[in-house]
């Protein structure tokens, strides 16, 4: 029954993701391709719970506030979804199951056996690092204490001040959205559903990639299929694979296998038409949302950005590029700023009640 409750839980947020890219897109007047619209309706996920929750970490407010608050936003937002796009919503539907339908064949049954073997993989591993008992002892300690990062997840003593280090990014107290919501303990939703997600995406946003590369979908399902047999036979300590294959539950392994992935297609998009709104919009939305995914995006998602411009500029001398790309990295530019006055000293007290 709890990996049943996983499995919808993993579903459920397919879908929010689905909404929020359809949505958001037609809130922007933005035209994405099918598989374009998931990547961009993640990344508005995760950017606008960080928007709600973050506030709320640094007031340390109670954890079931921000529970009770994110559940009004979702029921308003599908609301709005149903009322305002329920016709595109039906077409991506219609549309994603007719595109399976195309590419039918020996070639996508062993791309999906292939991803659903890494997934299994992933939660059948044992890796139980010290960084692990922190992670998720920070998921199941925000749920029992009803406070964020007030305890240290790891030991479970009260913490003098805030660890911007952590407490910047909200992506495990979206794991203990989760937890609070199903039941479950952080541990299942981890590895379960935050691990399996992390693998979905990867393997989305690559075909993303081999889309953009490649014209055929068929060379797209091989590129992804060629992938992550790769990964099956290069996952050593502290590599990519090694966070996709066994810590893809962490935010390092969204980091890696995630966010870099998604900002070098929309990098490759914008290479091939800088002019078009769309991709700019999607470069914006990686780097506002890596945060909240994994604070490893503090300053090598930026670095991408200000190397993809001054290539970019160097080539067609327009200032627009960095123009552009300053907004891109400033929502970065800002937490650097928060996280180098916590490591100068200025420090949030946690309050002790």
């Amino acid at each position: 029954m709890q990996l049943a409750v996983c499995f919808a839980v993993l579903l459920l947020l397919g879908i929010e993701f689905g909404v929020f890219g359809v949505l958001s897109g037609r809130l922007f007047r933005l035209k994405f391709r099918l598989y374009e619209t998931g990547i961009f309706g993640f990344f508005v996920y995760f950017g606008l719970f960080q928007m709600i929750a973050l506030p709320l970490i640094l007031l340390q407010r109670p954890f079931h506030e921000l529970v009770v608050l994110w559940l009004v936003i979702l029921a308003v937002i599908n609301i709005l979804a149903v009322v305002i796009t329920r016709r595109e919503l039906g077409s991506l539907l219609r549309t994603s199951v007719a595109g399976l339908w195309r590419n039918r064949g020996i070639l996508l049954a062993a791309v999906i056996l292939l991803v659903a073997f890494c997934c299994w993989f992933h939660g059948t591993q044992q890796y139980f690092g010290w960084d692990t008992t922190y992670y998720i002892g920070t998921v199941d300690t925000t749920v029992l204490t009803d406070s964020m990062y007030v305890y240290n997840g790891a030991s479970g003593t009260i913490s003098k001040t805030l660890d911007f280090r952590y407490a910047l990014s909200t992506f495990y107290m979206h794991s203990a959205f989760l937890c609070k919501l199903t039941g479950l303990g952080g541990m299942l939703i981890q590895k379960f559903v935050i691990g399996t997600l992390c693998i979905l995406m990867h393997g989305w946003i690559i075909f993303a990639i081999g889309r953009r590369v490649f014209p055929d979908a068929k060379k797209a399902l091989f590129m992804v299929g060629l992938v992550f047999v790769m990964h099956l036979g290069f996952h050593t300590g502290f590599s990519p694979s090694d966070f996709l294959l066994i810590r893809a539950y962490e935010a390092k392994g969204f980091c890696a296998n995630v966010v870099i992935p998604a900002l070098f297609y929309a990098i490759c998009c914008l290479w091939k038409d800088a002019q078009k709104r769309e991709h700019w919009f999607l470069a914006f939305l990686v780097c506002f949302s890596s945060i909240p995914l994994s604070m490893s995006s503090l300053v090598i998602v930026p670095a991408m950005m200000v190397i993809y411009a001054l290539a970019e500029w160097l080539t067609v001398r327009k200032w627009r590029i960095l123009w552009r790309t300053f907004w891109c990295v400033l929502p970065n530019g800002i937490y650097f700023i928060l996280y180098f006055m916590y490591t100068a000293g200025i420090r949030i007290a946690v309050m002790q009640s």
